[in-house]
């Protein structure tokens, strides 16, 4: 993957790579801090679509001071016409980890967060601005454990060419009210249902209209499984207090017009009394989650209790010690996530003494030495007498992914996707890991990653005619604890709806 070029910025880090969009990490040398930098693949080559981007990002940019909006520092267009937003660095990750039985929030925090990302839309639309994107993945927590909605502006930068469902796919089905299934122009009823259907999702960990994937038809995308249950009611949460539920169905209305306003829904949230103010996910677990009042002005943030000048010194060292406990819990998670991951390349047989975890031996005293005869992952076949390092190459049928993710070099983890659907990366080769790895440039140091993910390989393995020589090509960690020290070498160059061909090298 080719690095950005834009000025003030250095020190560029991959962290995540989907069909829409790359984020990066960089350091912005005035300030000496680390930011993010959302790069759109799209490019905007018509006027209209730019001067809207830059319109609604600069907006996004004015408004960056509400407590429930990410901070944008800069946006633009690279050299390209791809557009760009640089932002605050949220290293608490997105609300999807919240979607997980374990981390399930309580009703008043999901109240308080409600009100606190409600009272951001109202902001946004008081300035003429949609989101049309809301969702648990672009809610994110700074390391204070603060909420914050982002990707203002560049939520929808989809192609005016594009079909209805290749539109929903840009954005998320799941999450989208009823009438972005139909060729409507998004309105800012439709933010408040899809900070419903959030909310809704995080008290059950699953959006109202969900389909269970095992139930679903494997032949239809993400967007027509949600169109085939659009007459299905949205079902009342048991668990949940009635009049929470009355306040979300009342949101996820079929209906716009008997829908709330942002402030509306926001003034609602906040006259529930559920119970106390509750803790923000950060490491100052004594401190409550900072909703905006109902009523409080678009760019009036909350007051925050001043700490006593004996104690700020105190103070500021227990954020620092936080902020390191959130960033190292962090990590512990990513890593964790990357090998539950199940990929369709089970192994035929554990090898003794495989890893329980990427790079974690079964046994404190287990050697790290890897087997001398690999385990061949299904579907793959044995080419080590021409690549060496114990390779297998496959697989087949062909394994897909739809992008990989990194935060603070962590191991990637990638998200499995079918090959004859959209997908960004191919599988075209394993090996065994010389040694152990828990981060992600141990793993691309490792001399038998080096040997074996290289975009050489690629080429000799693809048809003379889809040989190039700007692939993007990854090692990915162990998906599943039974795979032991068995790493994937993925490639890929924007989306694909079908695989490519490989054949053996050599």
């Amino acid at each position: 993957m080719r690095t950005p070029r834009l000025e003030g910025l250095t020190d560029w880090r991959a962290l995540a790579r989907g069909g829409f969009a790359v984020v990066w990490e960089a350091r912005q040398e005035s300030l000496d801090r680390l930011v993010a930098v959302k790069i759109i693949t799209r490019k905007l080559d018509n006027p209209e679509e730019r001067a809207r981007f830059l319109r609604e990002s600069g907006a996004a940019g004015r408004m960056s001071s509400h407590p429930g909006i990410v901070t944008v520092h800069d946006a633009g267009l690279l050299d390209d016409d791809r557009p760009y937003l640089v932002m605050e660095l949220c290293t608490g990750g997105s609300l999807t980890r919240l979607l997980k039985p374990e981390n399930r929030p309580t009703q008043e925090w999901v109240r308080d967060l409600g009100v606190r990302i409600a009272d951001a839309l109202d902001a946004a639309h008081a300035q003429g601005v949609l989101h049309r994107d809301v969702k648990p993945a672009n809610v994110l927590i700074d390391a204070y454990g603060h909420a914050g909605l982002a990707d203002f502006g560049l939520a929808v930068m989809t192609d005016p060419g594009m079909d209805l469902e290749e539109r929903l796919e840009a954005l998320t089905p799941a999450y989208a009210p009823p009438e972005a299934f139909a060729p409507h122009s998004p309105t800012k009823s439709g933010d408040v249902y899809s900070l419903a259907a959030t909310l809704y999702a995080l008290l059950c960990g699953h959006a109202p209209r969900a389909v269970d994937p095992d139930q679903a038809d494997p032949d239809m995308t993400a967007a027509q499984v949600v169109m085939a249950h659009l007459d299905d009611p949205v079902e009342r949460l048991p668990d949940v207090d009635p009049r929470f539920m009355d306040v979300l169905m009342e949101a996820l209305d079929d209906e716009p017009t008997r829908r709330p306003s942002a402030a509306g829904f926001r003034d609602a949230l906040a006259a529930l009394e559920l119970g106390a103010p509750t803790p923000a996910l950060g490491p100052e677990l004594d401190q409550p989650l900072r909703a905006v009042p109902a009523g409080a002005g678009a760019t009036e943030a909350a007051p925050v209790a001043e700490t006593p000048p004996a104690e700020e010194g105190d103070a500021r060292r227990r954020r620092r010690r936080g902020v390191l406990l959130a960033a190292a819990a962090l990590v512990v998670l990513l890593v964790v996530t990357a090998v539950a991951l199940t990929g369709r390349g089970a192994p035929v047989a554990a090898e003794p003494g495989a890893v329980t975890t990427a790079g974690a031996p079964s046994a404190p005293d287990a050697s790290p030495s890897p087997s001398p005869t690999p385990t061949l992952l299904a579907g793959f076949t044995d080419c080590s007498e021409t690549v060496g390092r114990s390779a297998q190459c496959g697989p087949v049928p062909p394994e897909c992914f739809g992008g990989v993710a990194s935060t603070f070099d962590s191991l990637y983890v990638a998200s499995p996707a079918r090959c004859d659907r959209t997908h960004v990366y191919q599988t075209f080769a394993a090996a065994e890991l010389t040694t152990p790895v828990v981060r992600q440039s141990q793993l691309d140091d490792d001399p038998a990653a080096k040997a074996v993910c290289r975009r050489a390989l690629v080429n000799d393995m693809l048809p003379a005619g889809e040989r190039r020589s700007d692939w993007e090509v990854y090692a990915l960690p162990p998906q599943t604890p039974a795979e032991g020290t068995l790493f994937r070498c993925v490639f890929g160059r924007g989306e694909r709806s079908a695989p490519l061909e490989l054949t053996r090298p050599g």
